[in-house]
């Protein structure tokens, strides 16, 4: 499983003074333990575990688009946490390879916003951890306009 992956990572890291690691899955390890801790019995699974390390992949964008020009030892350190934390994630998919994903999933003949909704519900499962969830919806009202 991936969060045993994140952690053996974490622990070696530690042992072999990688500050820059450590601190990138320090994020991560948090977010499992709080998982388990708050739904007794629960074992998180690899997409909980991936939407952790997306939700603070964007968060380390958010740091360094803040720290840009202002101080570059902390964006430099966002990015590198960006790098570490993106290594976890599945080959991330292009725009195109998204807009690929809406065609297959169109059996629609219209353009309504059932159709958009139904297109976004078939495809969600096949980019979980893939990604950006928030660019699917302008993807495909993009595609149903040119429909």
């Amino acid at each position: 499983m991936l969060k045993d992956k994140i952690r053996e990572d974490f622990t070696n890291a530690r042992k072999e003074g990688d500050a820059e690691k450590k601190n990138a899955l320090e994020a991560i390890i948090a977010f499992i333990i709080m998982k388990e801790k708050t739904e007794t019995g629960h074992v998180v699974t690899d997409e909980e575990v991936m939407t952790g390390i997306t939700k603070e992949i964007k968060i380390q964008e958010e740091i360094k688009t803040m720290w840009a020009g202002k101080n570059s030892d902390k964006e430099e350190e966002a990015v590198k946490k960006i790098e570490i934390l993106t290594s976890y994630l599945p080959k991330q998919l292009t725009e195109d390879e998204v807009m690929d994903l809406i065609r297959q999933a169109d059996v629609y003949t219209d353009a309504s916003a059932k159709t958009k909704g139904m297109i976004i519900k078939t495809i969600m499962p096949q980019i979980a951890g893939k990604f950006d969830k928030s660019k699917v919806n302008p993807l495909v009202e993009k595609y149903l306009s040119e429909k």
